[in-house]
């Protein structure tokens, strides 16, 4: 065996050095999108989990209102020092901040006690005086930044920066620099430090705080003491250990890393797909070589093992150079989707450093090999089994048996009925998994049902194609209904590749439209709406101070304002929604009509909330919890416990886990929270929208960076928003469409040049070179069509599935079917432009060399 692979596969392999690229490219292309998930899903978990564990410090116990992004009254501090157990408890506030004159650099400023040598401890500090920095902090200016921030903007100890901050504009003495460690580390270094009470005035939070850092006495136990404070505590609070929030988050994650590995599991049916097609070509152009060794005396079992071992060497090769790309494109696609998961969950996740996981890795090159074993077995079989006195009698070796139709069909049935199934098996646990793997092996149908389709399909394209094109298009329909495995094969690789673009670009638009529509019938209200500059992560702005509103109200043209909050991190029954407030004016029911109720009336329902008496759930919200009008949600607050009847099914895009939708007012008072995220302005009959912009600016542009947009920018911000949320999907299909349009490219050159006898033989009675061609170019446009017409059905579906199915049990939004028709346009005229592009280039090759020496070398071959 060994010496038959050195003299006969290394020999092979090498003169067709562009097959067998394409075959370890294939199981590169699985493998490296596969590895470079898993690493980045990793990396961002474990880059968050230090995260958590560097803010907790030397902290045993942390308390926090839900996962720790919503602030709590101070007062809890007191009950927590009073246990005979906490050697210290830390208050803590976060926020962002952002650099002034139109930069959008920002920077995650934490307020701490820094008068305790806890706090001091945990942000190490460059500078020779540290009692100069506790004697700063009686200036609420004082700030530090780390050194990387300092060296960037030229500071020094002593001078001063102007910074934007929930709470104005202003000028801050940097008193001391951070060392590029820990905390500063992880944020890349855009890490600022404040005094407590100096934090909290800035950040809107005077009186309350994010979270409570206990140090416990040696040898406690933890536990019991948990349990002691919880009991103390007021029940809206939480008492964890630093690690179990981390697991929460990872928990909240879960569906977007279950969203990157479906995308994945179609990217493989890709690769899957090249190594078959290239294994097969491959195969049928060594069948001279098979005959002989058969004829020499070399028994069928040897010549599979011998093509098996080829396919686990090159899959191994593939394997090992998709782990080496992957890890490059993990480090590549990393920064976009960390920054995904921060537009759809307002949370940042920055990746310091990749990471890992060796068993991970293994399993992913095991299922590399094993697929490209699987991909090769029926090539293998099919090569080994060949017949030498057909090959010497020069039969057609691209259609080694006639396709059995009724078989495929029957199998394709089974596969669509096993999908059908999975899918109601989705719908049924509401599990993803189930949704995944029914809408994988409908993508992966379109491999069965192509060649059937040809089948029926002959007798039309016998009738058409002859007439628009004469008797180049007779032959090229004779050439495409003599080989319609060769077709089908052909047929069903442009399919797949349309169908994947089509359900990736779908997906991404039926989001984008389902959100613009959202918006612009529930909260076009207004001419204006008025932010904050920064953002906490994603879309969501940083919140501003409620009397801004009321100093707008003042501006000249302005007629009335309404106010919204969106508050993230809301813990109910374990899991993290969001709590959207708004003011009177957003509940009316001529815009959140039928079309957002799924359940309740919009007029009884606009009524109860704006009294205080009942509140609005998200889809997501109901669906997981089975929720419905006329049952009750209590939540947690910071004043106790509200029991509050639902009034309403929504639809939302504002959480993945659901939302609860209620008053402002209510939020107000049971929240303690005095802070808005937009404001959004009606202007008087007349006025002016600019006019009125510049006034703003002119009022309040000096103290505070605020973003004034029209509705229909706030709308395209929106849209920019989901832009990139869906950007990684960009580069994935990039990937694909590559290396899967190389692999068609290949089946079309090598079914094209395999005929190269037949090409010479219509030469020789009486066609030119041009009519040859032409007839090639009609027949490879043909099966470009036809692999877009079928792509497009299956990719509708597949989108569907997704968008319908697979999207709602991931995120929890219920999106429109928007269908991507620019996106399937040029997804088609692609395709169509490769397939006429290889055709003529392998027509051009073929014709190009002499017909005798094309007879001679045909009829040779196996001699």
């Amino acid at each position: 065996m060994l010496r038959l692979l050195h003299q006969i596969s290394v020999r092979q392999l090498r003169s067709s050095l562009g097959r067998t690229s394409l075959v370890i490219g294939g199981v590169a292309t699985g493998v490296s999108l596969m590895v470079a998930i898993n690493i980045v899903n990793a990396s961002v978990l474990q880059s968050f989990r230090r995260t958590i564990s560097l803010i907790a410090g030397p902290a045993a116990l942390e308390v926090t209102l839900g996962l720790g992004e919503i602030g709590f009254p101070e007062s809890a501090l007191d009950i927590v020092r009073r246990d005979p157990d906490v050697v210290a408890a830390v208050p803590l506030v976060r926020g962002t901040i952002s650099l002034t004159g139109g930069s959008e650099e920002t920077l995650q400023l934490f307020g701490a006690d820094l008068t305790a040598e806890e706090e001091l401890g945990r942000y190490p500090i460059m500078t020779s005086d540290r009692e100069s920095i506790v004697r700063g902090l009686e200036d609420p200016r004082t700030i530090l930044v780390t050194t990387t921030f300092a060296a960037r903007h030229g500071l020094q100890p002593g001078r001063s920066i102007r910074l934007a901050t929930p709470g104005g504009v202003d000028d801050f003495v940097v008193r001391g620099l951070l060392q590029e460690s820990g905390i500063a580390r992880i944020l890349g270094g855009q890490l600022a430090v404040m005094d407590l009470p100096a934090a909290q005035l800035l950040l809107g939070k005077t009186g309350r705080i994010d979270q409570i850092d206990i140090v416990l006495r040696d040898e406690v136990s933890i536990a019991g003491v948990q349990r002691r404070l919880q009991a103390a505590l007021p029940t809206a609070l939480t008492v964890s250990r630093p690690e179990q929030r981390g697991e929460h988050y990872e928990r909240v994650l879960a569906a977007f890393q279950g969203m990157l590995t479906g995308l994945s599991t179609l990217c493989l049916i890709a690769g899957v797909f090249i190594i078959y097609n290239t294994s097969a070509t491959g195969a049928l152009r060594r069948a001279a070589v098979m005959a002989e060794l058969r004829l020499l005396g070399a028994e069928e079992g040897r010549l599979f093992r011998l093509l098996m071992i080829e396919a686990g060497v090159l899959g191994t090769f593939g394997t090992l150079l998709g782990i080496a790309s992957g890890m490059v494109l993990a480090r590549l696609l990393s920064g976009m989707v960390s920054d995904s998961m921060g537009v759809i969950f307002q949370l940042r996740f920055p990746v310091e450093r990749l990471t890992t996981r060796l068993p991970e890795q293994v399993a992913i090159a095991s299922l590399g090999i094993a697929t490209t074993l699987f991909a090769s077995y029926f090539a293998a079989r099919r090569a080994s089994r060949v017949e030498p006195l057909d090959v010497m009698r020069g039969a057609d070796r691209t259609e080694t048996r006639p396709p059995r139709s009724g078989r495929l069909t029957a199998c394709w049935a089974v596969l669509v009925a096993v999908s059908a199934a999975a899918l109601a098996m989705e719908v049924r646990h509401k599990s993803f998994a189930w949704g995944n793997f029914g809408s994988t092996l409908w993508n992966a149908s379109v491999l069965v049902i192509a060649i059937p389709l040809v089948v029926a399909g002959g007798t039309t394209l016998s009738r058409v194609i002859p007439r628009l094109f004469g008797v180049e298009g007779r032959v090229a329909v004779e050439s495409i209904l003599r080989a319609r495995s060769r077709t089908g094969t052909t047929v069903a690789a442009v399919a797949l590749v349309i169908a994947i673009g089509i359900t990736v670009s779908t997906l991404a638009y039926s989001f984008r439209r389902s959100v613009a529509a959202y918006y612009e019938q529930g909260f076009n209200l207004g001419d204006l709406v008025v932010s904050a500059m920064t953002t906490e992560g994603g879309w969501l702005e940083t919140p501003l101070p409620l009397v801004i509103a009321e100093r707008l109200r003042e501006v000249p043209g302005v007629k009335g304002v309404e106010v919204l909050r969106y508050v993230t991190g809301h813990v109910y029954a374990g899991e993290r929604i969001a709590l959207f407030a708004l003011s009177d004016g957003f509940f009316d029911p001529a815009r959140f009509g039928a079309r957002w109720y799924l359940e309740g009336d919009a007029r009884e329902a606009a009524e109860a909330i704006r009294a205080e008496r009942g509140v609005n759930i998200s889809v997501a919200l109901a669906d997981r919890f089975n929720l419905h009008v006329g049952d009750s949600i209590e939540l947690e607050t910071p004043t106790g416990p509200l029991k509050v009847p639902i009034v309403g099914v929504v639809r939302d895009y504002s959480s993945d886990r659901g939302a609860v939708m209620l008053s402002y007012q209510l939020l107000a008072e049971r929240w303690a929270e005095p802070t808005v995220s937009r404001v959004t302005l009606m202007l008087e009959p007349g006025a002016s929208v600019e006019v009125v912009r510049a006034r703003i600016a002119e009022t309040l542009g000096t103290e505070y960076r605020l973003k004034i947009l029209s509705f229909g920018e706030m709308v395209r911000y929106q849209s920019a928003a989901i832009d990139r949320a869906f950007a990684f999907t960009d580069a994935m299909q990039l990937l694909i469409a590559i290396v899967t349009v190389a692999g068609i490219f290949d089946l079309l050159v090598a079914a094209i040049v395999e005929r190269k006898r037949e090409l010479s033989l219509w030469q020789v009675i009486g066609a030119d070179q041009g009519s040859v061609r032409r007839s090639v170019v009609i027949e490879s446009a043909t099966i470009g069509a036809l692999g877009t017409a079928l792509g497009v059905v299956v990719g509708l579906i597949t989108a569907w599935i997704w968008v319908r199915f697979n999207f709602p049990y991931l995120l929890g939004f219920t999106l429109d079917f928007h269908f991507a028709v620019a996106s399937t346009l040029y997804y088609a005229a692609l395709a169509m432009v490769m397939t006429v592009v290889a055709g003529y280039g392998a027509a051009y090759y073929a014709t190009r060399q002499s017909v005798l020496e094309n007879l001679h070398a045909d009829s040779g071959r196996t001699v």
